[in-house]
Parts: C-alpha cells; structure tokens; sequence
C-alpha cells in the first residue's frame, strides 16, 4: 500500500527531521524569551528620566541623531519606553543616536562595578568647579 509520502527519500526525510528539530528550538527559544521580558518592568524610566532625556536630546549638546531620534519620538513613532524596552531597538537611527552616549555608559558602569554610590556617579558626570564647559562625564545633564 503507497501513502502521499512514499515518494520522499532519506535525504528529503532527514531535511524535515532538521527542520522540525530547528522549529522546536525556536518555538522554544521565543517561549523562554517571552517568559523573561514577562518578568520585567515595562522601563524603568521615570517620567523625570524622560524629560532629562528629551531635554539632552533638543539641547545643543546632542548629537544630529540624537535631535534626529527625539524628532521621531515627538511626532509619536515610538516612545522612550518602546526604546527602554527594546521595542523600537530595531527601528533605523535608534542605535546611532544612542552610540553617542555609549562612552559615558561604560564609564558609568565601570563606576558601578567599583562599588560607587549613585551620588559619586552623579558626581563624575558633572563639569568640575573651575571649569563649567567641560561635561565629558556619564550624566546628561548640567548643572
């Protein structure tokens, strides 16, 4: 007795066994992912983070992407959440205009990794004293 399948040989059969295997870790894989973004907050911006952000990205300090990006958020493309969140990750320009602050994140994070206090740095991303036009720190704002 001949089924529909009959004409397949090893060769098709064991390349929708792969594809099927292939399926299942994938099915697998978004499952697990879905289950870990399920666990997080939406953002862990504050409203306050996001007017400092929005602030920084319209003020003359920031880059032509940054300008560029905040644009598209003003006019209602995406949200800073969406970008927090990943979301809107993938959306074009979103990685360049936050590359710019890529340096001050990783001073950032170093700083954490030290063990110091939010304060201290806050405090290594303001301007020194004796020179108030030198802002290369992690924070994007001034004083």
């Amino acid at each position: 007795m001949t089924t529909p399948e009959d004409w397949k040989n090893l060769q098709v059969r064991a390349a929708e066994a792969e594809l099927d295997l292939a399926i299942a870790q994938l099915e697998t894989a978004v499952a697990e992912t879905e289950t870990r973004f399920a666990a997080m907050p939406d953002s862990t911006l504050t409203d306050e983070d996001i007017e400092l952000i929005e602030r920084h990205n319209r003020g003359a300090e920031a880059t032509q992407a940054q300008r560029e990006l905040q644009g598209r958020i003003d006019a209602g493309e995406f949200t800073w959440r969406d970008i927090v969140s990943g979301r809107a990750a993938g959306e074009e320009g979103v990685r360049e205009a936050l590359a710019a602050g890529v340096p001050q994140m990783r001073q950032a994070y170093a700083l954490i990794e030290e063990g110091h206090s939010l304060n201290e740095i806050i405090a290594a991303g303001l301007p020194p004293e004796d020179d108030p036009d030198d802002f290369g720190g992690p924070i994007m704002r001034k004083r």
